[in-house]
């Protein structure tokens, strides 16, 4: 059986979805602290245990015949009353990512079952074409709290000789069951389809790398069978500048409206990664950008029911 840990968010709910169809076994764990718990409702009979990775006696529960674990849960810095205030999100953030990924990594050892753990490319702060042995500078308590826990998964894997692979997210976008809007393309594409303009923070020539939602999903699902043990793998299906992706929205969903530049306010840190690695373990994605943003438009449309006035 598969257990997916913080199943019930963007990608979780996507991953389940993809299993339910294959008539696969698995279960969701989550807390539902940061996840609408309609979402399991999306979903429909599946197996689900209400519980928190910090907990270690939730993971025992959780654990009953689990030979596989895709490790998702996670905190990502957005507490209300907390964004201004780097101390308390950091201790927030290494609590749930970096301790709370130590209890999985146990119960694991304990279950003599493989592992995949979701981390970003935030890891790697700024540069180009970032490939898996590229230096590692996160700039962010979120980025810091999931190489930690990078590295205590390398450890448990070279000490007990663990299955243990590790994924490295590009900024994912699209449509789930569990789809998310404070990401900066879904975000973007929302509003052209309620006729707002974009915002874009500086020039918007930073660049960032881009997986859709549905591609991410496989990936996990790939490294099950196709990943090598202990090895860490980029997944982005491009790399964009802010400023295209604002371009590219604004000329696919709507283009009567108008993309804003707002120069005071410093556009985040610019990085691409290369993902040659991943494509050469056989994973293929299904979405490149355009198809990708096409179909969450036509996802809410269709949610909707209505007509956006172009």
């Amino acid at each position: 059986m598969i257990l997916i840990t913080g199943g019930n968010g963007y990608i979780g709910t996507e991953i389940a979805k993809i299993l339910l169809k294959k008539g696969k076994e698995f279960r969701i764990m989550d807390n539902l602290s940061g996840s609408n718990p309609l979402n399991l409702l999306y979903l429909n009979q599946i197996d689900f245990f209400w519980g928190d990775i910090r907990n270690k006696e939730d993971l025992k529960v959780a654990f009953k015949d689990v030979d596989v674990v895709i490790h998702l849960a996670a905190k990502l810095p957005t507490t209300p009353g907390l964004l201004d205030k780097v101390e308390e999100v950091a201790k927030v953030v290494d609590d749930i990512n970096y301790c709370g990924t130590l209890n999985v990594l146990e119960e694991v050892r304990r279950k003599d079952a493989s592992l995949i753990f979701a981390s970003t490319c935030n890891v790697y702060g700024v540069g180009e074409n970032l490939k898996e042995d590229s230096p590692t500078k996160p700039l962010n308590p979120y980025a810091e709290s999931k190489l930690k826990a990078e590295k205590a998964c390398i450890e448990y894997a070279e000490k007990y000789g663990m299955d243990i692979k590790i994924l490295r997210l590009a900024s994912v976008y699209g449509f789930s069951p569990g789809v998310r809007f404070n990401l900066v393309v879904n975000y973007f594409i929302l509003r052209a389809m309620l006729g707002y303009k974009l915002a874009v923070f500086g020039d918007g020539r930073n660049w960032r790398p881009f997986i859709h939602v549905h591609d991410a999903s496989r990936a996990f699902l790939h490294l099950i069978e196709y990943g090598e043990k202990g090895e860490i793998y980029n997944a982005a299906e491009s790399n964009l500048r802010i400023i295209d992706v604002a371009e590219t929205v604004k000329e696919t969903i709507n283009p009567k409206i108008d993309i804003e530049f707002i120069k005071e306010i410093k556009p985040e840190f610019s990085y691409s990664v290369d993902s040659s690695k991943f494509f050469n373990a056989g994973f293929k994605p299904e979405f490149d950008f355009k198809s990708g943003i096409v179909h969450l438009a036509e996802k809410l449309k269709a949610l909707e029911g209505r007509n956006f006035g172009f």
